[in-house]
């Protein structure tokens, strides 16, 4: 009930269309449900005529027709303008939901992310909108407002012409309420259980998709098909159990109790006729059978409605479950960052309670300096750069950018005045200049260019038709890993931070493609405090201070040549990876 209140909630951002449509929907029933009235007229002045052996009044008859055909005009056009009105408000409200989703989405903390697939995510803003947009506001809202007025008028209109079979006909009320809650309560987990599995193919897709090569390479085909069979397998057998619910509740029933009821009427009819008591005409007649007939068309709806409506509440209860999810809470306050000095204070950190990946953590790093951090895998390097990114906060201790502890102020300004290139730099479908520019309209396409030539991705530029304006596709694939690592580095230095952190940015580069991504690396670092998770040691070899990070202790700290003199992991390390003098 909370769902479906929220979701009427919604009808007030285009509450004028909307209620324009429902106008227009209600009087195109009004004049569906009057048109009986007009052919029974015609009905019996004809049947009367004739007993009397009177002459016809073709005029009349020609009049009471086109009549006929006027209203019926003007309600086909009521209802297709309504329509319109309607459809139209609920595109309008389906992108209201899906940007207030996506909106929120982006506010999440990123440890949302860590345990839900990106598929589950998308499926809730997009596929479950539509859901929403489709079944709720499209076809529920509009559905049971018509079919409502449709039973009322068939019922006002059947109390006008014979008020004993309307008041026989109320006993259907009792049986429709008792009929809806029996497949509500059928439907329900049915279709929860369907939305989850829509979600789960998303997510199975997008996985698919994003380690297509890794699927192919170990020929994983065959069980990534079995697996994406079984939940699709679950998604078929959901459909299933609720068509085969919908048939027997919204079709087999309904059309018993149609044939029942018109049977039960003409009985009465009939016993009235031999009794010689019937003292309706072959136009009420025509009427009475008319709306016995329409009464069980939007009956019919109604119950079919229940299963729009529990889809949609399952799609409801999705799209605001993400809507819910608190964000974090954030500082009014902006973090003025002027020099670039960065100090870890006693730091512990945790993703989850009770099993720590940094240990009081204790470092400093002057305006300027640049500062390695290397260490086995889960040492924790990645987590040093998430808690100064403001990702994640620490469970003690202190961030300190220039004086300021950084959990006092709101994460936009923290991240304002940093960079990042990653070991898999991501690109966004655009251009290299919007890839480089971020959309910040301050960065021109002059800027843009002397970022890219000054990482030495002139060749790059000058090979491509557009040059800066070349378009870019999903992640950048038609680039090559180090084109894309330059456009990147170009992306940091055009929007000049005054924090760099270099995560790992040449560990998947060849040799070759090395000189030019170390000199862009030199021209991005200077004058900033930068710093390097670095795989391959040459990369940090001119470090100011290096940190050798074991089990989230720091175990060795010092240059490249003292921590050789040591004689330990990083001499180690270094051995391994050969000389590098």
């Amino acid at each position: 009930m909370k769902t479906f209140t929220r979701l009427l909630g919604y009808l007030r951002y285009e509450w004028k269309l909307l209620l324009s449509g429902f106008i227009l929907l209600i009087f195109s029933t009004g004049l569906s449900i009057y048109t009986p009235i007009i052919a029974s007229k015609m009905i019996d002045y004809v049947s009367l005529s004739v007993a009397n052996e009177e002459t016809v009044n073709i005029t009349f008859i020609t009049e009471q027709f086109g009549f006929y055909l006027i209203i019926t005009f003007i309600s086909a056009i009521l209802g297709y303008v309504g329509y319109l009105l309607l459809a139209n408000g609920s595109n309008r409200l389906s992108k209201v939901i899906r940007d207030e989703a996506h909106e929120h989405m982006q506010k999440l903390p990123v440890s949302y992310f860590d345990d839900i697939p990106a598929g589950k995510i998308s499926a809730r803003i997009v596929n479950d909108t539509e859901v929403l947009r489709e079944n709720f506001f499209a076809n529920f809202t509009t559905q049971i407002l018509i079919n409502t007025m449709t039973i009322l008028g068939v019922y006002i209109g059947m109390f006008a012409v014979s008020p004993t079979i309307a008041s026989w006909l109320l006993l259907l009320i009792p049986i429709i309420v008792v009929w809806q809650m029996a497949f509500s309560k059928k439907i329900q987990p049915i279709n929860t259980l369907w939305r989850e599995s829509v979600s789960e193919l998303n997510s199975k897709i997008a996985e698919i998709v994003q380690g297509v090569s890794i699927v192919q390479v170990f020929n994983q085909q065959e069980h990534m098909a079995e697996e994406f069979e079984q939940v699709n397998q679950t998604w078929l057998n959901t459909r299933k159990e609720s068509l085969k619910y919908e048939a027997f509740f919204a079709w087999n029933l309904s059309g018993l109790f149609k044939s029942i009821v018109t049977l039960l009427v003409m009985l009465y009819i009939g016993t009235q006729f031999t009794s010689g008591i019937l003292s309706i005409s072959i136009g009420t007649l025509y009427i009475v059978i008319n709306y016995v007939e329409r009464l069980f068309d939007p009956i019919t709806m109604i119950v079919r409605l229940i299963t729009i409506l529990q889809q949609a509440l399952s799609a409801g209860m999705r799209v605001f479950e993400l809507m819910d999810t608190p964000v974090e809470k954030d500082s009014d306050k902006s973090l003025i960052v002027t020099q670039g000095n960065v100090e870890f204070n006693d730091v512990t950190f945790a993703y989850k309670e009770g099993n720590n990946v940094l240990h009081q953590l204790n470092f400093n790093v002057n305006a300027g300096e640049t500062i390695g951090l290397v260490g086995h895998t889960g040492s924790g390097k990645s987590s040093i750069i998430n808690l100064l990114f403001r990702f994640y906060d620490p469970q003690a201790g202190q961030v300190i950018i220039d004086g300021q502890n950084i959990e006092e102020y709101n994460r936009e300004s923290i991240r304002e005045k940093m960079g990042i290139v990653l070991q898999e730099p991501y690109l966004f479908s655009g251009t290299i200049a919007t890839n480089i520019s971020m959309n910040n309209p301050e960065i021109t396409d002059d800027m843009v260019l002397e970022a890219l030539i000054k990482v030495g991705a002139q060749p790059l530029i000058n090979k491509l038709e557009k040059g800066i304006h070349a378009e870019v596709v999903e992640k950048g694939q038609a680039f090559s890993s180090g084109e894309r690592q330059l456009i990147s580095f170009a992306r940091t230095l055009a929007n000049n931070p005054k924090i760099l952190i270099l995560d790992e940015a040449t560990s998947h580069i060849d040799t070759e493609t090395e000189e030019v991504i170390q000199h862009a690396m030199k021209v991005v670092k200077e004058g900033r405090t930068t710093f390097i998770v670095a795989h391959r040691l040459s990369t940090i070899k001119d470090a100011d201070q290096i940190i050798v990070m074991d089990n989230g202790h720091i175990q060795e700290r010092g240059t490249h040549r003292e921590l050789l003199d040591l004689g330990g992991t990083y001499t180690q390390m270094y051995q391994m990876q050969g000389s590098m003098a």
